[in-house]
């Protein structure tokens, strides 16, 4: 059986961007997205510092963490299939939540 991954959820996945195996996301989506239960979308988390990525302290996190310092590229949004995941990290407060998906909202051009 095939594990949901939730809004907040910060997973561990494949690496869809560059040459690595995984990558780092926080899911986005909640149950209205049309196949919640197959699969989501997701925000791409990096080590790498950008002035415009979303910074992710400790103090994001209700539980769980990550084991260096990352950002979330909220202008990176992909559909993963839950199945793809290899496992949840952790899971961020939802004002964090809410922050990212605010911010990829906006490159989409939702005001």
């Amino acid at each position: 059986m095939t594990t949901e991954y939730t809004r907040g959820a910060v997973v561990k996945g494949p690496d869809l961007l560059g040459d690595h195996d995984y990558r780092p996301y926080v899911c986005l989506s909640d149950d209205s997205h049309p196949f919640h239960g197959e699969e989501a979308l997701y925000a791409a988390g990096t080590t790498t510092r950008r002035a415009v990525a979303i910074p992710l302290g400790d103090e994001d996190f209700v539980s769980g963490g990550l084991p260096q310092e990352s950002y979330v590229n909220p202008w990176t949004v992909v559909v993963i299939r839950h199945a793809d995941i290899e496992n949840e990290e952790g899971r961020l407060v939802e004002t964090t939540t809410e922050q990212i998906a605010e911010a990829a909202a906006r490159y989409l051009g939702v005001r």
